[in-house]
């Protein structure tokens, strides 16, 4: 072997670099691919409020009032929104604002929560529910039953069909549905050739109808990363399921943070925020109601308490990097608004501002990573994140949208979206 330098002649370098370029092109595509093109307001998930679809009036409740509700339970608990604000720490003034914050997401369900003698009356209940609510801007899901189920296609054809009668397509009252005990890939190979050719029969764009994963099955969290590429198409969110996960992999009970519990929550956040999903957690089990055998005082001093017990359990949520939470009660609904309006405040949002800012003047001086005001790093990749986190928090509604366009957080379409 020769042991003379290598000379490249520039033709031999330039040749190799357009190829390397073409090649980088091919592979960025197909990464960019990897991930879902989710639409801004499908951010909008913080809450994710559940209600029986063959209780109609219940349903129509948590739909067009739910906060309404909520204030009507703490005046009859005799509960205040000073009362509910020293419990949990916050301003007195969120717990005004979220008591007339719109339901981000309602979910009708016709899996766990309805019995079987009840399914048809629920389906009918959901498709009317969909077709004659009002529901606002909160985005509009139903849960059918687990592929395992015998009526699981039929769940999902007549809600998705018979709800678009009369209705132009632009007009289509369905945002998607929860799969619930999503376990292997060819399960979502399936529900997607079905959601196709609904698509088709109601003249509806290709992937209107989307999927949020409910994940609460051992198979499911080890075949997370397969479930989220071959779903990525539709997907729209992922949501822990504790007490079925807890039979399913047979936990001696069920806790909210139970060991396998923490390790589903990163499983999903990671793989969620991969594919570009929310990763959603699972609801508090103690529920903010009054029990009968106690007297007035007790009941007031007990649904504090479970408010403030889903009000710290939300706040767990968030520092695992959960951007929502199911809820299944109105009084649930208002502690966890009040935990995300508490954890990115205005204060912090503005700090955050300030850390983009800063950063964009050193880059505009040349200058690339710099020590930020209280010595922090701030670089690339810190401003990534400062974006990101600013971009989910306009679309929870704790910063202007005006404000975030004006940023460059998010575009003109999805000011309005």
């Amino acid at each position: 072997m020769s042991d003379r330098p290598v000379v490249a002649g520039n033709t031999a370098v330039s040749s190799l670099l357009e190829r390397a370029r073409v090649g980088q092109a091919i592979a960025k595509a197909e990464t960019t691919a990897l991930r879902t093109q989710l639409p801004f307001r499908y951010l909008r998930q913080q809450s994710h409020l559940t209600a029986p679809a063959n209780d109609f009036s219940l349903a129509e409740k948590a739909i067009t009032s739910a906060p309404g509700v909520a204030a009507r339970l703490l005046k009859r608990y005799g509960i205040t929104e000073l009362d509910l604000a020293q419990r949990l720490c916050v301003p007195a003034d969120d717990v005004r604002t979220a008591l007339d914050t719109a339901t981000p997401l309602v979910l009708l369900d016709l899996e766990d929560g309805v019995p079987p003698p009840l399914v048809k009356e629920a389906r009918a209940n959901a498709v009317r529910l969909f077709r004659e609510a009002d529901w606002g801007t909160s985005l509009r899901f139903f849960r059918p039953a687990s592929l395992t189920e015998e009526r699981c296609a039929e769940d999902i054809t007549e809600v998705l069909m018979q709800s678009a009668e009369g209705i132009p397509p632009d007009r289509y009252p369905v945002d998607g549905l929860v799969f619930p005990k999503v376990r292997h890939a060819h399960e979502v190979t399936w529900l997607y050739g079905l959601l196709g050719e609904i698509e088709h029969e109601l003249n509806l764009p290709a992937g209107r109808i989307r999927v949020i994963y409910q994940l609460e099955t051992g198979w499911g969290l080890q075949n997370l990363a397969n479930l989220a590429l071959v779903g990525r198409d539709r997907l729209a969110g992922m949501v822990l399921g504790t007490v079925d996960l807890a039979a399913d992999v047979l936990l001696p009970d069920v806790r909210f943070r139970h060991p396998i519990c923490e390790w589903a929550r990163h499983n999903i956040v990671t793989v969620a925020g991969a594919v570009g999903v929310p990763a959603i957690d699972g609801m508090t089990l103690d529920f903010p109601v009054g029990l009968p055998d106690l007297s007035a005082e007790d009941n007031r001093e007990l649904v504090l308490s479970r408010m403030n017990e889903n009000f710290v359990d939300a706040t767990h949520s968030i520092e695992m990097g959960m951007a929502g939470r199911w809820v299944g009660h109105p009084l649930q609904l208002i502690a966890t608004l009040l935990a995300f309006r508490a954890y990115f405040s205005a204060d912090s949002l503005s700090a955050d501002i300030e850390v983009m800012e800063a950063f964009a003047e050193a880059l505009s001086t040349e200058r690339g990573a710099v020590a930020g005001a209280r010595g922090e790093l701030l670089d690339i990749g810190t401003d990534r994140h400062v974006r990101s986190k600013l971009r989910r928090a306009t679309a929870w509604g704790l910063l202007p949208a005006e404000k975030a366009l004006a940023l460059g957080i998010i575009s003109a379409d999805e000011v309005t979206s």
